[in-house]
């Protein structure tokens, strides 16, 4: 059996279906850790940020955050104060029921926008929920996020930090409305490392910015997009040193590249999960700023759903940003592993073959530019009529 959030020692969860939903499914969650240690988010930077964000960050701003409540089927945003005063009630209401301080309880909400949260269901629901705070089902939790996910997404991994094992475990959910600026979609980790809330801050940042930041299904940043993380300190040695550090965000960003792979596969109305390998940039950002440009390309989405090997779409893609240097002449490029040019230049290949190469599930394509050291890797899906059918029917 996978292992899920709740392995770790002093770790609790669980999902319920509230009524959020009228579908009936799973629509509220929460996940506790009572001793927490450290805690820290990164949250969106869309103008129209909606209530239980801001709710979180005020919380994160006071000290350490022990609780999360989420709920699925309504992002209660675009509510205004309406909206900001039933996060805060969500967040006094769980905080009653867990025998903690409101400011130690995060929110989180997704789904559609616009509409109010029916917080007589709500509350009902968190009393239910939160009657035995104590459980270990964080698969139920990553249920209860969902909304036009059709994967359960969840990471569990261990590595060698400081002379120690640690794990990172943690789950999310995204599908549609997925071009992260900050993180994307909701995320939550944690971790048994013992690492402070200033240390997590920096490091969740920058595996955010090597995984989630490097996802996108369809250029749209969400309102809701939230990614936290908790150290239980449950293993004693202190994460300080310049070493450990590194290691621990190794760890870290490998957890959060899990997801966001998860993330851009199960796409809306998705097939295939795209991978862009950019190397030999003049830089890192050079590179992330033309493997997401790749990865962005209605048109390179579209032939990779065809399992078209169309090189040109994505020479269009890679060089259509001036702020990014790209020259044609040195231009190395593969899809599925099979060489279509080589320093610019064409070279013979079997496109049936490309093309038997390209109908899986998983297609990577590697462009090499020839210019530098800066290297980036992008994930994507490709673009379906199944995508149209979900967003038409969505509200």
């Amino acid at each position: 059996m996978k292992k899920t959030v709740t392995n770790l020692k002093g770790v609790y969860a669980g999902g319920i279906s509230a009524g959020i939903k009228a579908n009936g499914k799973k629509d509220l969650a929460y996940l506790f850790i009572p001793g927490c240690y450290g805690s820290a988010g990164v949250f969106t930077k869309s103008a129209f940020i909606a209530p239980p964000l801001i709710v979180t960050q005020g919380a994160l701003g006071q000290g350490t955050v022990k609780a999360l409540i989420a709920n699925s089927g309504n992002a209660n945003a675009a509510t205004g104060k309406t909206g900001l005063r039933d996060a805060k009630e969500t967040a006094r209401l769980a905080a009653s029921l867990l025998g903690i301080k409101p400011r130690e309880v995060a929110v989180a909400s997704t789904g559609i926008i616009g509409k109010f949260l029916p917080m007589d269901t709500v509350r009902a629901g968190l009393r239910t929920l939160l009657r035995n705070p104590l459980k270990r089902d964080g698969t139920r939790a990553a249920q209860a996020i969902m909304t036009t996910d059709l994967t359960r997404k969840e990471v569990f991994v261990t590595g060698s930090v400081g002379g120690q094992r640690v794990s990172v475990g943690g789950f999310a959910k995204g599908s549609g409305m997925i071009a992260p600026n900050m993180a994307t979609m909701l995320g939550f980790l944690v971790t048994d490392a013992k690492v402070d809330s200033t240390t997590l801050r920096s490091l969740l940042r920058r595996a955010v910015d090597d995984s989630f930041n490097m996802t996108s299904v369809d250029t749209d940043t969400s309102t809701n997009d939230m990614v936290l993380v908790f150290s239980t300190g449950a293993k004693g040695k202190r994460v300080a040193s310049a070493q450990a550090k590194r290691e621990f965000l190794a760890l870290l960003t490998k957890a959060c590249q899990h997801l966001a792979k998860l993330i851009a596969a199960d796409g809306e109305g998705a097939t295939k999960l795209i991978e862009v390998h950019v190397s030999g940039a003049r830089s890192q950002r050079e590179a992330r700023m033309i493997a997401k440009n790749v990865i962005n390309s209605p048109l390179v989405k579209t032939a990779m759903h065809g399992a078209d090997p169309n090189w040109g779409r994505v020479l269009a893609a890679a060089g259509k940003d001036p702020a990014a240097k790209v020259d044609p002449k040195r231009v190395d490029l593969t899809f599925a592993g099979a060489p279509v040019m080589r320093r610019g230049q064409v070279v013979p290949h079997d496109r049936k073959r490309i093309r038997r190469l390209m109908s899986v599930r998983e297609v990577p394509v590697r462009l090499h530019l020839n210019l530098g050291d800066g290297s980036a890797v992008a994930w994507g899906c490709d673009l379906t009529h199944g995508y149209v059918d979900i967003n038409v029917s969505y509200n």
